[in-house]
Parts: structure tokens; C-alpha cells; sequence
């Protein structure tokens, strides 16, 4: 029998009440989720324990589709549960939060066996009531039904304990429960649809939100509660303020909704926002400390209840080399985060065995989401007994006394000493654990010492790993870490088990709350089964019985296989894009392909949309026609598990894919109702920077660089209107619909408005390049250079150039975006005369220390692009000090340079052109040559031969200079016989002034040869 929404509450109510959870109601007021409500936000604050459960109709006015969409609307209803603190006990987290809401679903009649049911990585922050958390996404057959976070903080007090925030989506549920096309038509309850109750209110909602709310009013209203709230809070009225925190919220979503906030407005907004909601949170907390916290009863019965006694280690039947292993069993890793395990643990472990001094063969490392394993061959049974010698104190300083020789009855002869410790010898005997008498005395450096001879016999290998494995643990570091119990560890995501054996034995530890054993989880869709293992010799096999595949490579390939299987059957080519793979690949243990397709209608849709969707929010890998440039209406999901009930996951999928389609459709639907030249003028509400303007202002600017650079870039007449067409609705797209849902889009959803108005294909493909690292047409270079150099100049005039690894306006990005372009189409352009033209259209003033700066920092990315090219860094340094405004003159000079120190004959070039620059670098004035003032045959012969060899015959930075590395060298290769005989025949500081002057000269102008071009002097034996 079909499920009816109404039947879903009860059974989620029925499920979680018999856990221990007090059933409450929904909020008054609206809410944007079940977060906001007081029985969330403020009762996860402090220490009482609180587990909740309630539904929450929650209201987020962007979300509505006029009752359009299957998925999306402005009221849906959430189903919020609120564990606190974390329920999971003992050492396999059997009853942790995870294994409670797998078992609601299954109250809900969905069976992990015969769907797909994923934790993927959600990182939740709501910047507005400063809260944020980590956890997942939970995906049914490929659609989002629940959030699951573990809270850290909560109105900008950090958590403790942490509470688990588990928000089902009551509707998607319904949908996939029923495999239903879409909500309208499904049962609430007692014979009346969904529709019927909901849907005319989402029209009419969706109509208010998006058409008619009054902009003005409306910010009256959100300035009214604001005012209201502070008053609350002053009359230490907590629930009432926490209302009107609320009342804000909904009134910014409307204001939002309309489009009516600029992006400084936005921050503005948050921090009003976030600084009230810490009011109340603070507020909440010194009340219920006031009131001696009446919910925390027994407290310290729970820290202890779940800790086990700690297993002694019993290392005597361990006598011979044993395989060792390590599984730390974890909570689903998002992607990233099982390849930061790998690289850690790969460097790591080998050195910590060095550390521990214990021989071992192979060191494996294997990740999958919910495992980190070390694997270790023939790990040694104990460490080898050692003998250090420790210097000491001088000997003079550490024993006083003599020795005599005294012979015995039988003739054996012997010393008698008589000597005294000093306090420092006595002391320097005591931290070594040694008698002062064992002292012994050794020469050193050409002094005598004394020496300690510490003598440590060799652990135990069960030993030292119990007391190194926690620290092993701990060393794993994430860029994003979470708390979840009493223990205070903090790891990308709860740890639920470790299995830590050698050979046959279990290393005990205890980390996190957590101990070692020899159990195991098997698959997620499998129900988790304990696993037990014998040995580690035999942890492989079983964990390959359970179907789990550990090697990353093998999943890859699997994956591959299975992806280019599926395409070839329907007589496509999957699109596999290593991201994506990579992706994927970390976000199952057993992968399985599921092929799915989609309404070809969607094909109407841009191409890159339809690919965006499937690869970004689905990983799904789409397929390519063949025949044409187009997509195949068919996907590639990887399911995790096997191919039981297949047919219902792929069927899920379609829905969501089908949803997600509808949606980019309704956006493409409502955009192109305007031309994208319509849309230009709304980029005024949206703020560049407060000091720089507009996104509008910055339209303008672009539009006007681009007239004055177009022609050094390469730009003909006839491409100028073109290029400037582009320029002027380039950034047009950010205010459309579709970009502020997928800014993953912007400029290629330009393009495509572009030519969906009307705009000539070249002015449509430059739009579409403009984010390109290297736009291929020219018009497309040209825009893109002009926006990056405003942006960079713009940043650098109102002091926010970047700052160590910080770069919030990715100015670094920007930059390589300059010079990669200009490289890779080989056009000479100046960059300090574009810098200089970019200033002069600023709003605020670009002085010549601040573009002088801007033109160091594009060097300095300039220089890291050629080196990652493979170039030395000698020669990039040597071309970039002459020649670094030009970025493809330079890349060009370095290409030259670069041969030429590879020659053989390299070694006898560069030295006697070296003997030139370094006799006359230090002169501060430039001598003139006069041909009647040499004296010496060979000071005559070398400027013979510069007059000869030099083009033009003529020395002057005007005529005869070489323009190239190649030009320069070959001058000085035919210069260098005469070069050297010139310095070993004739001295050029001569007594004679006007001698001595003449002959710096003539050296000056071979030196200066190489001006403009490249500065020898940094290069690598100079």
C-alpha cells in the first residue's frame, strides 16, 4: 500500500519517540528550516542533554516554482530530530546516530538492499545565526531526503557537547516511497492529495515572493524587527527576541528573493543577523547557567558508562616477524578527505616505524570512505636491544683524583684509583640511569669527556605500538575537523572502530573514545555486518568476502570499465573527467553502473547546463553522441553495492535528474524572456567592492580598457566592434537565474543567451571564454586580459593585495589568467602601459608605488608559470630582470636562453661575456669610445670586431642593439676569441685615466648588450 505523507510523520514520530525522544510541535513563526526552531537553536546550546524530534514547515522564498517543479517549492517540510549528545556506544558505534536513522528509514519501509543510500559529504554552515557543522547529505537512489549534521557551533558559541541534527525531507521521501513522478498527486492523508492542500498556496506563495512583495515595505519591516529584537534582548526577554531574529531572517529571504540585495548589502544584512542571534544564543546560555541547568542529571555516569577497561598487552607468544594491521573505522569521509588520509599515512607510517626502530617488509596504505588501513609486512616482534653512548661533562670538570699500578700475589697487574665525582658528573650519571663509577672517559675534539654508556634492551613490538598507535591517529590531520563526543578528539568525521592486529593478537588502544579489537563493519548497504578477523595475514580475504574492494586504483578501473561498458550499449562515449572519477571512486566501497536516461526534450537545454547538473550535483558521468556534438539523453550512475534492486535505484535516479532538468529548464525559461542586453542593467545592484563599485561600474570599465588595449593585443578593425560588443555584455549573465543557481556557468551561460538574443557568433563564443585560463579567439584574449587587470589593479588601489596564502579575490588566479593567455598566443603586449590605462579608469587612485606593485606581483606569477613549464630557475630569473612587462617576449627569451646553457660550449660563453659585466658594473658613468685614444693592438682588434660583428656597425641602444637572446649570444660567441685575448694582453685599469676610461667603454658596450634582454648575472655560474 501506497505511503501517505501523513502516514510518514506518524511512523517517524512513532520510531523516534521509542528512542528516547520528546515529540514537540512546530514553530509559530516562519522559519527557513527546522534549525531556527528554539527547540534547535537553543537548546543545543550548553550542557543538558536534549533528544527532540518534531515536523517543521520551513520556508525559503527562493526555493518556490509556482508549484511547477517536483522537488522545489517555498514551504517543505522537514522532519528534525536532535540527539544530544552523540548516542553511539561501544567500540562499534552499533547504536551511533547513523545506525538509528538507517533503522527510521526502514520503519519508512525503505530497505538499503533493494536502494542506494549514500552519505555524501555536507559541509553546513548558516552564516546568518553564525552556526556551522559538518556531516552529509543523505541520497536515496540519487535524490537528497535528509540532512545529517553534527552541530559545532550555534549562534557563535562553540558546542559542547556536540549535538546530531538529523532533517528529513518529508516530501522527496514521499515521492521516492511511492516512485513518484512528482508530489501534487501523492496522499496526505485521509483520501485528500498533496495538491489539493498545497498547491494553489505554493502558486500564490511563489507569485508574492518572486512579483509582488514591495521591496520598500518590506525593509521597513526587516528595520522594525531588528529594532525590536534589541529590545527584547534589553528587557532579557530571550524566546521574544530569538522571534524577532526569526521575523529578519524571513524578511532578508523576501528582500533576497526580489533581488534586491547587492552583494555588500548581503554581508551587511548577515552580520545584523548573526549579531542578534548571538545575543539570544549568549543570552539562552547565562540563563539556563543561572537556573543550575535542571536537564543534567547524572552527569559523569554517561562519560564512564561506555568506557571499557583497557586490555593489557600480552606479547610473549609473539616471537618471530607478524604481519601487522590497522583499520580505523570511520563515519563516511568526504572524497578529499580519503586522499589527505592516503598522502598522510603514506609519508607517515614508514617514519614512525624508523621512530620506533622496528624492521618490517612492504608498507600498504589503502582509504575508502568508511576505512583507513595500514597494512605492514613482517613487522618485527620487538625492537633490538641498544647501546648509546651519551657525552657528558669535560673530565676535568666531572672526577678529581689518580690512578696508581699495583701488582698482585701472582704478578697480575692492575689499577688502583682513587678519584671523586663532581655534583655535575653525579648528576650526568643519575639521568642516565648509570652508577657514576661506569663513567668512562674518551677523548674528543681534542678533549677529554666524560661518557655514559646507556644500554636499553628492546621492547616489546605490542607494547610500543598500543602506546604509538593513538598518536598515529591523531597525527591524520583534515583541512575541515569536527568533534562529536566527550572525548574532544576532533577528526574529519566520528571514528566508530579500529581493528589493530599483529598476527593474530589485538594491539590494544584507546582513542577517541574508542577501543581496538578484531571486529570490522562490512557494506553500508549491507547493514554494516560485523566482520571478525582472525589475523591481519587474513583481513584481506575477508574484507574482499564482504565485497569491499580497498585499493583505490581497483575501484578506479572498475568504474571505468563498467562506465565505458554502459555508453558503448546505447552507442555513446562516456564523458569521464578525472575530477569526477576521482570523486566517485572515493565515495564507494563496491561500485556497481547504473544506466539511467532522461526526457530528450532536455537536449534543448545548452549542452554545458545538462553536463553541469550531472557531473556537479548528480557525479553522474554523461554520455556523448557520436554522431553529432550533442548529448545522448542517457547517464552513468555508480551505485554503491550490488545489483539488487537496480531496477528501483536507476528509476530513482531519473526522478532526480528529471527534477534537477525541470529546473534548469524553468530558469532558461524565465531568462530568456529578456534579452541578455536587458539584463546589464540590474548588474548595478550587485557590488564589486564597496570602494570599486558596482559589477556595473566594473562593465564599464572593462568596456573602456578594451578600447584602449584591443589594438596592442593583435585586434583588426573588423574584430573591434565584435570584441567591444563582448565586452559591454560580458558579464551580463551573473544576474540571470540560471547563473545565480549555477555560478559554475557564468560566462558560458552568456554565450548562450548571446546567441539565444540575437548576438553575432563571435561575440557569443568571446562572452563564453571569458573564464577560460586561455581563451582560444582573439576577442576572447582581449576581454579576459581587460577584466582580470581590472580586478587586479582595482584590488591593489583599495589595499587588498594578497597576503601570505590568503587571496580572497583570487588576484593570484587572475594574474596567471594575464600572462598564460598572452603566452600561449604569443602576443607582445606591455604590461605597464595596460596597468597604467587600467589606473586612469579606477574610482579610487592606482598611484605608481601601487601599479609598480601590481607589475611585481604579475612577475611573480609569470615566473611560477614558466618554471612549472620545467624552465631553470636561474634563466627565468635572468629574463624575467629585463623583459617581465612582456610576458611572451619573455617566455620566448627563456625558451632561447635555455638552449643556450644547455650547449657544450656554454661553459667558455658565458664566462667571458661575465669578464665584461663584472670589470664594469660598478662604474657609475658610461665612458664614450674614442678609436684614437687605443694604444694596444688587441683593445683595437676587439672593437674592430664589435664594429664588425654588431648589425648596423653602429653601438647605440637606437641602432644595432639585438632584440633577441639568440642575436645577443651569437654576437658574444663571435666576440669571445677577441673577448679574451683582450683581457690577457691588456690591463684595463691603465695609470693613464683617458686610457683606462676608454677601455671601460668599450667593455660597457658589449656589457650593455644584453639590456632589455636578460640579466646573465643571476644565471648559475656566473
Amino acid at each position: 500500500m501506497p505511503s501517505s505523507f501523513q502516514s510518514i510523520i506518524l511512523k517517524l514520530q512513532d520510531f523516534w519517540a521509542s528512542h528516547g525522544c520528546l515529540i514537540t510541535q512546530p514553530y509559530y513563526t516562519q522559519v527557513g528550516a527546522g534549525t531556527m526552531n528554539p527547540a534547535t537553536f537553543l537548546r543545543v546550546l550548553g550542557p543538558e542533554p536534549w533528544n527532540v524530534a518534531y515536523v517543521e514547515p520551513s520556508v525559503r522564498p527562493d526555493d518556490g516554482r509556482y508549484g511547477e517543479n517536483p522537488n522545489r517549492f517555498q514551504l517543505h517540510t522537514q522532519f528534525q530530530v536532535i540527539l544530544k549528545p552523540d548516542p553511539a556506544a561501544g567500540p562499534a558505534g552499533r547504536e551511533g546516530p547513523q545506525e538509528l536513522y538507517l533503522e527510521s528509514l526502514k520503519a519508512l519501509g525503505i530497505d538499503p538492499r533493494q536502494h542506494d543510500i549514500r552519505f555524501v559529504e555536507d559541509n553546513w554552515e548558516q552564516p546568518a545565526i553564525s552556526a556551522w557543522g559538518l556531516g552529509w547529505e543523505v541520497w536515496l537512489d540519487g535524490q537528497e531526503i535528509t540532512q545529517f549534521t553534527y552541530f559545532q557551533q550555534m549562534g557563535g558559541v562553540v558546542l559542547d557537547p556536540v549535538s546530531v541534527e538529523i532533517t528529513y525531507g518529508l516530501e522527496r521521501i514521499l515521492i521516492a516511497l511511492n516512485n513518484a513522478k512528482a508530489i501534487w498527486n501523492e496522499e496526505y492523508g485521509a483520501g485528500v492529495t498533496y495538491g489539493e492542500i498545497r498547491r494553489q498556496e505554493e502558486f500564490e506563495h511563489s507569485k508574492y515572493y518572486f512579483e509582488t512583495a514591495d521591496v520598500e515595505r518590506v525593509r521597513a519591516m526587516y528595520d522594525l524587527f531588528s529594532a525590536e529584537a534589541d529590545a527584547c534582548l534589553a528587557a532579557g526577554l530571550i524566546v521574544p527576541a530569538h522571534d524577532y531574529v526569526l521575523k529578519c531572517s524571513h524578511s532578508f529571504n523576501i528582500l533576497d528573493t526580489r533581488g534586491a540585495i547587492s552583494v555588500a548589502e548581503r554581508q551587511a544584512f548577515f552580520r545584523r543577523i548573526r549579531e542578534l542571534a548571538k545575543g539570544v544564543a549568549v543570552a539562552y546560555g547565562e540563563q539556563r547557567k543561572g537556573l543550575e541547568y535542571p536537564l543534567l542529571k547524572d552527569e559523569g555516569k554517561r562519560m564512564n558508562a561506555s568506557r571499557e577497561s583497557k586490555p593489557s598487552v600480552n606479547s610473549s607468544f609473539i616471537t618471530h616477524p607478524s604481519s601487522f594491521l590497522l583499520e580505523i573505522g570511520v563515519e563516511e569521509l568526504p572524497a578529499d578527505d580519503v586522499d589527505t588520509a592516503y598522502t598522510a599515512l603514506s609519508t607517515r607510517v614508514p617514519t614512525l616505524l624508523k621512530e620506533l626502530n622496528l624492521t618490517h617488509g612492504d608498507v600498504r596504505i589503502f582509504t575508502t570512505p568508511r576505512r583507513i588501513v595500514v597494512a605492514v609486512a613482517s613487522l618485527s616482534p620487538n625492537q633490538p636491544d641498544r647501546e648509546d653512548l651519551v657525552k657528558g661533562p669535560p673530565a676535568d670538570k666531572a672526577i678529581v683524583g689518580h690512578a696508581s699500578s699495583v701488582t698482585d700475589s701472582v704478578g697480575e697487574s692492575s689499577h688502583a684509583t682513587s678519584v671523586t665525582y663532581t655534583p655535575a658528573a653525579i648528576g650526568f650519571a643519575k639521568k642516565n640511569g648509570i652508577d657514576p663509577s661506569a663513567l668512562e672517559v674518551r677523548e674528543e675534539g681534542g678533549g677529554k669527556y666524560v661518557f655514559a654508556v646507556v644500554k636499553q634492551k628492546g621492547r616489546p613490538t605490542p607494547e610500543v605500538l598500543a602506546e604509538a598507535l593513538p598518536k598515529l591517529v591523531a597525527d591524520i590531520k583534515f583541512e575541515k575537523s569536527m568533534r562529536w563526543n566527550d572525548s574532544g578528539v576532533a577528526f574529519s568525521r566520528p571514528i566508530r572502530w579500529y581493528v589493530a592486529l599483529l598476527g593474530d593478537m589485538v594491539i590494544p588502544f584507546e582513542y577517541a573514545g574508542v577501543t581496538s579489537g578484531n571486529l570490522s563493519r562490512g557494506l553500508r548497504p549491507y547493514d554494516s555486518p560485523e566482520i571478525k578477523i582472525a589475523s591481519a595475514d587474513k583481513y584481506f580475504e575477508a574484507i574482499r568476502e564482504a565485497g569491499i574492494i580497498l585499493d583505490k586504483e581497483e575501484r578506479k578501473a572498475s568504474i571505468m570499465a563498467q562506465v565505458n561498458e554502459a555508453a558503448h550499449l546505447v552507442g555513446g562515449e562516456a564523458i569521464i573527467e578525472d575530477g569526477l572519477l576521482n570523486e566517485v571512486t572515493n565515495l564507494i566501497e563496491m561500485p556497481t553502473a547504473v544506466m539511467g536516461g532522461f526526457n530528450s526534450e532536455f537536449l534543448s537545454l545548452p549542452k554545458d547546463v545538462l553536463i553541469s547538473v550531472m557531473k556537479k550535483h548528480q557525479r553522474y558521468f554523461p554520455i556523448s553522441n557520436l554522431q553529432s556534438p550533442n548529448l545522448l539523453p542517457h547517464f552513468i550512475a555508480i551505485r554503491n553495492g550490488d545489483d539488487i534492486g537496480i531496477d528501483t535505484v536507476r528509476e530513482g535516479n531519473e526522478h532526480v535528474l528529471g527534477a534537477r532538468f525541470a529546473d534548469a529548464n524553468f530558469f532558461v525559461r524565465e531568462d530568456v524572456k529578456l534579452k541578455l542586453e536587458e539584463y546589464r542593467p540590474r548588474l548595478s545592484s550587485l557590488t564589486f567592492h564597496t570602494k570599486l563599485g558596482s559589477m556595473l561600474d566594473k562593465s564599464e570599465r572593462i568596456t573602456k580598457l578594451v578600447r584602449e588595449i584591443a589594438p596592442a593585443l593583435g585586434i583588426t578593425r573588423d574584430q573591434l566592434p565584435i570584441t567591444e560588443r563582448a565586452a559591454f555584455l560580458m558579464k551580463a549573465d551573473l544576474v540571470t537565474q540560471m547563473v545565480t543557481e549555477m555560478t559554475s556557468l557564468q560566462g558560458i551561460i552568456g554565450g548562450e543567451y548571446a546567441l539565444r538574443s540575437g548576438e553575432q557568433s563571435d561575440v557569443a563564443t568571446a562572452i563564453a571564454e571569458q573564464y577560460q585560463t586561455v581563451p582560444q579567439t582573439k576577442p576572447g584574449l582581449v576581454i579576459a586580459v581587460a577584466d582580470r587587470l581590472d580586478s587586479l589593479v582595482g584590488m591593489f588601489a583599495a589595499g587588498l593585495a594578497p597576503t601570505g596564502a590568503k587571496d580572497p579575490f583570487g588576484l593570484r588566479r587572475a594574474a596567471i589568467g594575464i600572462v598564460q593567455p598572452l603566452i600561449e598566443h604569443d602576443v607582445d603586449f606591455d604590461l605597464a602601459d595596460a596597468v597604467k590605462k587600467s589606473a586612469k579608469t579606477q574610482p579610487i587612485e592606482c598611484n605608481a608605488e601601487a601599479q609598480a606593485k601590481i607589475l611585481e606581483f604579475v612577475t611573480g606569477r609569470l615566473s611560477v608559470v614558466l618554471k612549472d613549464a620545467g624552465c631553470k630557475h636561474d634563466v627565468v630569473e635572468a629574463v624575467l630582470a629585463a623583459q617581465s612587462a612582456n610576458p611572451a617576449a619573455s617566455a620566448r627569451a627563456v625558451k632561447q636562453l635555455s638552449a643556450w646553457v644547455s650547449r657544450e660550449d656554454w661553459s667558455t660563453i658565458l664566462p667571458g661575456y661575465a669578464r665584461c659585466v663584472r670589470i664594469t658594473r660598478d662604474q657609475k658613468e658610461s665612458f664614450k669610445v674614442d678609436e684614437k685614444i687605443f694604444v694596444e693592438k688587441e683593445e683595437k682588434d676587439l672593437f674592430a670586431a664589435i664594429q664588425k660583428t654588431v648589425k648596423g656597425g653602429a653601438l647605440s641602444q637606437s641602432k644595432g642593439q639585438p632584440s633577441t637572446v639568440n642575436e645577443f649570444l651569437e654576437i658574444i660567441v663571435k666576440l669571445i676569441p677577441s673577448i679574451n685575448t683582450f683581457f690577457d694582453k691588456v690591463l684595463v685599469m691603465a695609470e693613464d685615466k683617458k686610457v683606462k676610461e676608454n677601455r671601460l667603454g668599450l667593455l660597457q658596450r658589449i656589457a650593455s648588450l644584453s639590456n632589455g634582454i636578460a640579466d646573465l648575472s643571476t644565471l648559475e655560474g656566473f
